[in-house]
């Protein structure tokens, strides 16, 4: 996503948003191109877009205290209110946790306590590099945090961490509705492609900013997404409503799931990969094909 692009979705969300919002940056990896995101976050300022909540990062970049304080000193000038470190068993293995605990103790000694979040802050305390693991050591470890169900079970981690956690028939999960996650959530993330989705709830499309302003994508959601297959099943019956048709077309139900996240993710999967409802089912890399084209509203 350009700076341009940015700044643009940037305007869209305060003008679609009749009591103001606040901006997370995160990705992906924002650092991973420094001069764009602190041009960003000035131009931004500067055109007083603000308030930039929180900018997110693995810590990847934090390998000497005089980088660390010059990019945090300039963060805090352009007008970062919080820096967020994703620290866990699934970045350690290839990001060294001592960056994450060299970038805490620097940020809270320049910004203070109350502007700095860890994900997770017990991990940044105890945690190691996990790339040392052999594989049967570093399942064990995943498992151990997956039995915490700390981790949202969509993507990789339904693929890779639901074989430890206890799981129950998909009839357990009738009349268990996701309307608020959806469409009422007070979070959204906006992608590099402009594809608007729910907060907790990766792959899902709401609109995609360029084909609509920001403003009419939450107009036209308002208006139709009753009527829209994924996003109107999933609001009035959550994943179990998008069993029969997805049984129809072919696909084969587990035994059980680990939650009905599991069952909605391992359901919009076979979708995306049959070509079903690409427009709200969203890249299709994020599916596992890269091949097929992207729908869009």
């Amino acid at each position: 996503m350009s700076v341009e692009d940015g700044l643009a979705i940037w305007r869209g969300l305060l003008e679609a948003s009749p009591h103001g919002c606040r901006v997370h940056l995160t990705g992906g990896e924002p650092f991973g191109n420094w001069p764009r995101l602190i041009e960003l976050a000035r131009r931004a300022r500067k055109a007083k877009l603000g308030p930039l909540q929180k900018v997110e990062t693995n810590a990847f970049w934090a390998t000497t205290e005089e980088i660390v304080r010059e990019r945090l000193r300039a963060l805090d000038e352009a007008g970062m209110e919080k820096l967020c470190i994703s620290a866990d068993p699934y970045h350690q293995q290839f990001v060294p946790i001592e960056r994450c605990r060299l970038l805490a103790r620097l940020t809270e000694d320049m910004l203070g306590l109350d502007r700095l979040q860890v994900r997770w802050a017990d991990w940044l305390k105890e945690g190691f590099d996990t790339g040392s693991l052999i594989e049967a050591q570093r399942q064990t470890l995943l498992a151990s945090y997956a039995a915490k169900w700390r981790d949202r079970l969509n993507g990789r981690a339904a693929d890779l961490l639901t074989c430890y956690l206890e799981r129950k028939s998909a009839k357990e999960f009738v009349d268990d509705p996701c309307g608020k996650p959806l469409l009422r959530s007070k979070h959204v993330h906006v992608d590099g492609g402009g594809r608007v989705m729910p907060g907790t709830c990766a792959g899902i499309v709401l609109g995609i900013v360029g084909a609509a302003s920001i403003a009419e994508i939450w107009d036209q959601l308002n208006a139709d997404h009753a009527q829209r297959p994924v996003v109107g099943t999933l609001s009035q019956a959550g994943p179990v409503g998008l069993l029969p048709e997805a049984v129809a077309s072919g696909y084969s139900p587990k035994a059980a799931y680990a939650g009905k996240c599991h069952l909605c993710w391992d359901i919009r999967r076979y979708f995306s990969m049959q070509g079903i409802y690409r427009q709200e089912l969203s890249p299709a890399w994020f599916y596992g094909d890269s091949e097929k084209s992207e729908g869009k509203l």
